[in-house]
């Protein structure tokens, strides 16, 4: 009985160091999510080092197959805040370009997002949502636009060398410009972009500068492998107290995180809008939900805009 005794306390205390050692193993492992909740956002937080809390996350479903999550954050130690839709394109959604009064020609005038928005929606489409597009000298596009199938810009300028593409099939696509050409005749609609992010599922190269390294607002775009789901993510910036913004570097860990297979820059700075949908007693509106540098919105070229299928 006592052999038996002995060899039970054996086993009990391998087991427990076992246990013990598992245990910390796990924990070791663990990855640090900084407070966030849905597995995007912790993903998001565990591939961004400079994100060091996640102060507040919210989601909401603007409507089916549109999610949108706002989220407030330390990142550099500064407070920070982004907005991020993602886009189930199975659902009866599609991505559009928006233009001044809805043009496709004869632009000779800019206008804010929720304007661009309101001019579609006046036309017969029941637009959902709304962001800022590429940049622009005066009223003339830096990089592609394409807009119901019209060309309204077909050359682009040095460093506007990517671009989001709409084809008759209505799938999005971020490529090259050298890989538009390609899907010319398809294409529906197209807005330039600046630096790629992510191209097949790898971090996107681009020259570290003023602009790339420094805090601003910031407009990009991404899709995830099999272009099922177009995301969106607009980065408050400018308004130390509120969101000091962020590096471009960081909006690549930020779209990898997110699952992003493709994904663009479309925009810096100013720009950046993130508008939807709100019906009112009175009508519908578009409201800006992100807080601007400049309190208002400013008027620019071109957007992109959710809409509901036709």
């Amino acid at each position: 009985m006592k052999q038996l005794a002995k060899h039970s306390t054996r086993i009990l205390t391998t087991l427990l160091i076992i246990t013990t050692i598992t245990g910390c193993g796990e924990n070791d492992n663990a990855l640090d999510t900084k407070g966030a909740q849905s597995p995007m956002v912790q993903n998001i937080a565990t591939h961004v080092e400079y994100i060091q809390s996640i102060q507040s996350e919210t989601s909401y479903n603007l409507c089916d197959g549109i999610e949108i999550t706002d989220l407030s954050f330390t990142y550099m130690k500064k407070p920070t805040r982004m907005i991020i839709a993602v886009i189930d394109l199975s659902k009866n959604v599609i991505v559009a370009a928006s233009s001044p009064n809805n043009k496709t020609t004869g632009i000779n005038e800019l206008q804010t997002i929720p304007e661009q928005a309101m001019s579609a929606e006046q036309a017969g489409l029941k637009v959902w949502l709304a962001i800022n597009g590429g940049e622009f000298n005066s009223t003339e596009a830096k990089g592609l636009f394409y807009k119901d199938g019209v060309a309204i810009k077909e050359t682009a300028e040095k460093e506007y060398d990517n671009c989001v593409v709409v084809t008759r099939d209505g799938k999005v696509r971020v490529c090259s410009v050298s890989e538009f050409l390609v899907l010319r005749q398809q294409a529906v609609h197209t807005i330039g972009g600046k630096q790629r992010l992510m191209e097949d599922g790898n971090l996107g190269v681009f020259l570290a500068d003023d602009n790339t390294m420094s805090l601003q607002a910031r407009t990009f775009v991404g899709t995830n492998i099999d272009a099922s789901k177009f995301y969106i993510f607009v980065v408050e910036g400018s308004t130390p107290e509120y969101s000091t913004g962020i590096r471009l570097r960081d909006a690549m860990l930020i779209c990898q995180g997110a699952g992003c297979y493709q994904a663009t820059n479309l925009s810096d700075g100013v720009y950046s809008t993130f508008s939807v949908r709100e019906e009112t007693p009175s009508g519908v509106v578009f409201k800006t939900i992100n807080r601007l540098s400049q309190n208002t919105p400013q008027k620019v070229l071109n957007g992109l805009i959710i809409t509901q299928k036709q």
